[in-house]
């Protein structure tokens, strides 16, 4: 990262300056370094990757991470919520990646349950941005989280023939953007959300969510590991989970994969 220097000002100026930031040109993955950071005892951290060579989405996913292609990190931090809530990180992350890039000249993007933000092509969508949160807990308290997200930036040069036409990048036109404003961006908000977690609980990041998400009010169709569903999404419960009107009525899904139907 060229600006990184620039990137480290802007992120005390966020979050103080008793955070850990890294740059690495290359990791096997950003997680795996705030991982062991995390086990050093670090309280906050930022770690920057130029390239992973074994990143990971949802489900143990590859997730492609070419050098010079994208904006590769992960945020380590340890909030003051119960562990019975720490995956609602995972929807604040997706509303501050969201904030940050819809301030940005170019294409719109569409956030859909949970964490995707897809890019309109024709008929259907592309994935921009993979969103992926793990925490630790130690003697039933929450000790930390680690929240990871990749962003496709520009085409590479080389990709799987089998992902093509289901990813996307912001600057697929050659548009230009500062990474270092749009990572302390990020970063800006996620911290924002995590405190009005702490302070006031999920209600008003839910709230904000719900706001952005395009899933509700569309048909989607849901896949779990033993079934599949389809039905109109009515909204976001409490939990942070997916509410899907079908013909057995109300279900309500924490973790499934998600895509609008008739449009991916």
């Amino acid at each position: 990262m060229e600006n990184f220097s620039e990137l480290r000002l802007k992120l005390a100026e966020v979050i103080g300056d008793n955070c850990v930031v890294e740059y690495h040109d290359t990791l096997p993955s950003t997680q795996v370094r705030a991982r062991e950071i995390a086990r050093e005892g670090a309280k906050k951290a930022v770690i920057v990757a130029g390239e992973q060579t074994v990143g990971r989405g949802r489900l143990a996913r590859r997730w492609e991470s070419a050098k010079g292609s994208g904006l590769y990190f992960s945020i380590l931090f340890r909030p003051a919520i119960s562990a019975e809530t720490a995956h609602l990180v995972n929807i604040a992350a997706a509303l501050s990646v969201a904030e940050a890039v819809y301030s940005l000249p170019g294409p719109e993007l569409e956030l859909k349950w949970p964490n995707d933000l897809l890019l309109p092509s024709g008929a259907g969508y592309r994935k921009v941005c993979g969103i992926l949160s793990e925490s630790a807990v130690r003697n039933g308290v929450l000790d930390y989280c680690i929240t990871g997200v990749g962003i496709n930036l520009h085409p590479p040069s080389r990709f799987p023939p089998d992902l093509k036409g289901r990813v996307g990048w912001l600057c697929e036109n050659g548009e230009k953007i500062n990474q270092a404003n749009l990572l302390s961006g990020i970063v800006e908000n996620f911290f924002g959300w995590v405190c009005a977690m702490e302070s006031k609980g999920a209600e008003r990041v839910l709230s904000a969510y719900r706001e952005r998400c395009v899933s509700i009010g569309r048909v989607v169709r849901v896949e779990t590991d033993s079934e599949t569903f389809t039905g109109l999404c009515s909204g976001i419960g409490n939990d942070g989970e997916l509410l899907v009107e079908t013909t057995e009525g109300t279900m309500r899904f924490h973790v499934a994969d998600v895509t609008h139907a008739g449009l991916e």
